[in-house]
Parts: C-alpha cells; structure tokens; sequence
C-alpha cells in the first residue's frame, strides 16, 4: 500500500482553511499538516485533538514557511486582505507611507501570497510538490482596463498570482486557483442596510444594479469542495468558488419566505446602499460591486471554470440550507 500523499493548508483555523480540512479528514489517501500562527489557540487544538499535524509558520518568516511545507504533494494557501485593513497598528504606517489603509493592506497582502508562494517554490518544498492551490481573485484594474481600481482585496490577490506566472515559472507549472465567491455571511460585516417596522416587519436596502446573479459561498463549509475538485485533475485548472448563484434580492426573498417575515425591498442608489461603510471601505465595496455586476466576478477569464465542469458530481451548499443553519440572533438584536 502507498503512503499517504501530505496536504498542507494554510489557515487551517480559518473558514476556507478549516473547510479544506474537513473534506480530507477521513480521506485515507491524504495526510493533513496545518499551518497557523498560534498552535497554541483553541481553534488549533481542536485540530490537534483530531489527529492532525499542526506547526507555526509567519507571513513574515519564509524559512518558517518553508519549512511547514516540506514533504508537501499539494498546498493549499491562503490570505486575508482583511486582517490588515482593520489592524489599528498599521494606520500610522499607511500614513508615513503616503496611502490609504486599502492600499496599505493590498500590498501587505501581496506580500504575504508572494511569501507562501517563495517558500513553496524553494528547492526543497518543490522536489514532492505537486500542486499548489492558491485561494485568489480576479484583476479588476486588469481586466476593467482601468475603470474600477479600488477593488484592492481582488487586486492583492490577482497581482501575487501574476507575478508568480511571472517569477516563478516552476511554481506556476503546479498551480491552480478557486476565485471563492461573496462570503454568505457577509451581512455579519455591515454590508447592506435592513430596518425593522413597528409591526415587525423589515426593510431590506437593495442596491441599483442588483440584476445579475453573483456567486455566493458558505466558504467554511464548501471551499474543500472546490479544492477536492482541482486535485482530481492536473495543475493549471482555476475555479469558481460558488455555492450559489444569486442577487441580492433573490436572496432576501428566499429568506423572508424561510423565516417567516415580512419584508420590503426598496431599491436605492449604490452610494446609498453602502452609506453606513466608512470611508475608504466605501469607494472600495463600490468599484468592487460595480465590477462584478459589469464585468463578472471573474471578470470574464476565460480559464475559470465553474465547478461543475471540473466535477459533475460535486455538491455546494444552497442558499435555503445556509439560511435554515445560519444563527440569526445577533442579526435581529442589531436592529
């Protein structure tokens, strides 16, 4: 019997990470190595508890990386635009720098997928590679020829893929990529605007534009979903990261019906839409939104598949089912 081939995921502790995780948990085929920043976390533990490897490794500390990824037939990586925006501490650094916390956590981000990308093409990480799965988004300023530019948390991403095509020739021979979707649990971060009545009914804000359906994913339970997927074939493969196919309205209606409420839908301008977001998140969901709806949220690469082209029998998440699942409290006590 053959030994086990070793993936090794980046962010286990987090949703796309944990969700990878899950879908080779009980795979006999494959061992599982975690990669975190705090091994000692309970999020950490609890995949320690299950049998799985666990190491410390740092954006910031490519020896570390690369040494959590040796002996790896596949990697899965993984990065957060977001844990930079909101990081308090590196405001004054986007200051003496001259540029906005976006743009700040765009080229940091870029930085940690180069990082993970340096560490898995090293000399002895690419001798058992033979995949490497990075978690991306598509190039808005790119492929908008200029018209959306504040898209940074896609632009991070798209420039670290580009200049692994670019740099890294070898790496870029082992990699294929999931575009995960717009997160389902987004309304958890203040996008959209709702209101509840006196008679208890709601008033949900739909934004102008909201006629395309755009991908949606419940990432914590499907992203293993699309990365089983891309290891079922050879490198160069890229996917949709979509549990759904829905808008904005559509989803709102599905959940009015599953819950019971009564609920308005009023239709408001985008700049409306997103008035509660500060500045600059604002400027950024806006480009972000207008992009997607005009261009597609691949932005119409023609390499992205969905997934069901790379695996027919592969099964998401509805929308009904994250619905039904989802804890809605602090939805209703927000209001």
């Amino acid at each position: 019997m053959s030994s086990p081939k070793l993936l090794v995921i980046v962010g286990i502790t987090g949703n796309q990470g944990s969700s990878v995780a899950n879908a080779f948990l009980n795979n006999p085929g494959w061992q599982i190595r975690g990669i975190t920043r705090n091994p000692s976390s309970d999020a950490a533990l609890a995949w320690t508890a299950k049998g799985i490897e666990i190491v410390k490794a740092t954006f910031d500390d490519v020896s570390s990386l690369e040494q959590a990824f040796k002996g790896a037939t596949a990697i899965f990586a993984v990065t957060d635009f977001w844990v930079h925006y909101f990081n308090p501490a590196n405001i004054p650094k986007a200051t003496e720098a001259g540029i906005s916390m976006n743009e700040y956590a765009r080229d940091l981000e870029t930085a940690d997928g180069m990082s993970l990308a340096l560490a898995a093409s090293s000399p002895a990480v690419s001798s058992t590679l033979t995949h490497y799965i990075f978690s991306t988004l598509s190039d808005t300023t790119g492929r908008s020829k200029g018209k959306y530019t504040a898209n940074f948390h896609f632009d991070s991403k798209a420039a670290a893929t580009l200049r692994i095509r670019k740099e890294l020739p070898g790496l870029a021979a082992k990699l294929s990529t999931v575009q995960v979707g717009m997160y389902a649990d987004n309304w958890k971060r203040g996008i959209g605007r709702t209101q509840q009545q006196s008679d208890g009914s709601l008033v949900v804000y739909i934004p102008e534009g909201d006629r395309t359906p755009i991908p949606w994913v419940v990432a914590h339970r499907d992203t293993g979903v699309f990365v089983k997927a891309l290891l079922q074939h050879e490198p160069g493969k890229h996917v949709l990261g979509c549990s759904e196919m829905t808008t904005f309205r559509d989803f709102w209606t599905l959940w009015a019906d599953i819950k019971g409420v009564k609920v308005e839908m009023p239709e408001v301008s985008l700049d409306e839409y997103l008035k509660p977001l500060p500045e600059p998140m604002r400027k950024e969901m806006y480009d972000s939104l207008s992009y997607i709806w005009e261009f597609g949220y691949a932005g119409g690469d023609p390499e992205v598949s969905l997934l069901a082209d790379l695996d027919p029998e592969a099964v998401t998440t509805s929308m009904r089912e994250y619905i039904e699942a989802e804890d809605w409290t602090s939805f209703f006590a927000s209001m």
